[in-house]
């Protein structure tokens, strides 16, 4: 059977990006340029093609929180370390977006992404703190599971390729165990890494499960039970490998269904991508008690009520059991 079109699309996509690296790293010569047209090639070759009509994509610039340092309303405002690409709402102000100042309001950032033409796994350290100090100068979101897990902007790091070459490496054990210790030391779900893209080699999404008691479980529980003595009820985010897609169709497949949750006129096509390029995978993740949750939504998935084999991610809902 042969491939559908809209695989065959990101094949061409993907070749055009590996023709790139193979050209910037004939002569790496000169890091902060060659920085420069492997953030250039995800900006223009991959998110300005794929994205919906109206998204800004900018390169080089800083998140600027609406919060002030310390809390003095007569300071400055916190702001975000530079980031290689963001990508700003359509409903964007466009003197701002054409505005020679490169630093954006963080309401209006959508997703902002690391870009790394090798990557090493020290990169990825470096992603997930950075990602935990964006996400703790936005404002924290509160009133629905998906709201209350994740945080904005979305957050990634994307990459031609990987460090891991030799005959001996296993690049991606490494890249789990990278984003698995960074799950670790977070101190709120929301402060997850979102994706990484690894061009030629994978992509990891996350997966969150707002609250899993024994009753919702589905399928085999068994092994998670014995090795990790779970309680009768917690929260469950993962980071999984995505093995139903190439890694650039399984990137842009989890950028939009992430654009669809804020934009829900976007949800038709989000789910077209998922149809074709199915999200799921495996990975390993971190158990989360009640206590990352709000009180009005604590009071409610932990209560006796809570019911949720009737919602469904796909239709956006903010309350389903599984959510990509």
């Amino acid at each position: 059977m042969g491939t559908h079109d809209l695989e065959d699309f990101f094949e061409q996509t993907a070749a055009r990006l590996a023709s790139e690296y193979q050209r910037i790293r004939k002569r790496n010569d000169d890091h902060g340029t060659s920085g420069d047209e492997g953030e250039a090639n995800w900006a223009r070759v991959v998110l300005e093609h794929w994205l919906p009509e109206g998204y800004h994509v900018v390169t080089k610039g800083r998140i600027l929180s609406a919060k002030h340092r310390g809390g003095d309303p007569h300071g400055s405002p916190e702001i975000s370390p530079q980031i290689d690409v963001l990508i700003l709402s359509p409903y964007y102000p466009k003197f701002l977006v054409d505005s020679e100042v490169k630093t954006y309001l963080a309401d209006g950032v959508v997703a902002a992404f690391e870009c790394k033409n090798t990557l090493k796994a020290k990169h990825l350290a470096e992603a997930a703190r950075t990602a935990a100090v964006v996400r703790r100068i936005t404002a924290p979101r509160t009133g629905t599971p998906y709201r209350e897990l994740f945080g904005t902007p979305i957050y990634g790091v994307l990459a031609h390729s990987h460090d891991w070459k030799e005959e001996n490496s296993d690049p991606i054990r490494n890249v789990e165990n990278a984003l698995y210790k960074g799950i670790q030391g977070l101190g709120h779900p929301r402060e997850m890494l979102d994706m990484v893209c690894v061009a030629d080699l994978g992509t990891w999404l996350p997966v969150k499960m707002p609250w899993v008691t024994r009753e919702a479980r589905r399928g085999d529980w068994s092994k998670i039970d014995e090795h990790i003595q779970i309680p009768a009820a917690y929260a469950l985010t993962h980071m999984l490998r995505q093995t139903r897609a190439t890694p650039l169709m399984a990137f842009m497949t989890g950028l939009m269904r992430r654009l669809a949750w804020e934009e829900p006129r976007l949800l038709p096509i989000a789910n077209y991508f998922h149809e074709v390029a199915p999200l799921g995978g495996n990975g390993s993740g971190r158990l989360w008690g009640e206590e990352i949750y709000s009180e009005d939504v604590r009071k409610v998935i932990t209560g006796p009520s809570w019911i949720v084999d009737d919602r469904h991610w796909r239709t956006g809902d903010e309350w389903a059991r599984i959510m990509f």
